[in-house]
């Protein structure tokens, strides 16, 4: 029941944000696995999993429905693009936001460049933030059309780092680019 309520929380909070859910269903299971874990209209949750972490977990791979089920990426080059995304916008209908626990480093690197001690922190947690904060820097209204607009234009298809950023930068007269430049070096 609490997979079921923190799925059914999760789709209804991010369609009013980010638009609808874009499968015919959603099935959220139990694994075996360490990690939770998706794929189109399917989530994994790891059996064993402290319930305080249910809430976040589930809301986490519902997230990727949108951020590389419906806008795919290349997972393992640009992780930004849908590990920040989809944290982001699970952070965000739960008022989860938190700080990280490792250095700021840059966003734009492969998987396979980060340490696995800080992986999760820099790409997940520090990427959200970013992303949260170009949020308050854009304006709730503004930053979730520009979201709509992005998986839109790119619905079924892919897409990357570079093309969601630049869909946020190209919605608002703010200079996004300039701004965040330094977290993503290798994309000037």
């Amino acid at each position: 029941p609490a997979m079921l309520t923190a799925a059914r929380t999760a789709v209804r909070r991010m369609e009013a944000l980010v638009g609808p859910y874009p499968w015919p269903e959603l099935d959220v299971a139990q694994s075996s696995g360490r990690y939770g874990m998706e794929a189109p209209g399917m989530a994994w949750i790891p059996t064993g999993v402290d319930p305080g972490s249910i809430p976040y977990l589930v809301a986490h791979e519902v997230a990727h429905q949108w951020f590389y089920g419906l806008v795919g990426n290349d997972q393992a080059r640009e992780p930004f693009a849908d590990e920040a995304a989809a944290d982001f916008l699970a952070r965000y209908v739960l008022g989860a936001r938190r700080a990280s626990r490792c250095s700021t480093q840059p966003l734009d690197r492969s998987i396979y460049r980060y340490g696995s001690a800080c992986y999760y922190e820099i790409v997940y947690i520090q990427g959200g933030n970013v992303l949260d904060d170009i949020r308050r820097r854009m304006g709730s209204t503004r930053f979730f059309a520009a979201l709509r607009t992005y998986l839109e234009t790119n619905r079924f298809g892919l897409a990357g780092t570079r093309t969601l950023l630049e869909a946020l930068d190209d919605a608002t007269p703010l200079d996004l680019a300039a701004r965040y430049a330094a977290r993503f070096p290798g994309l000037d």
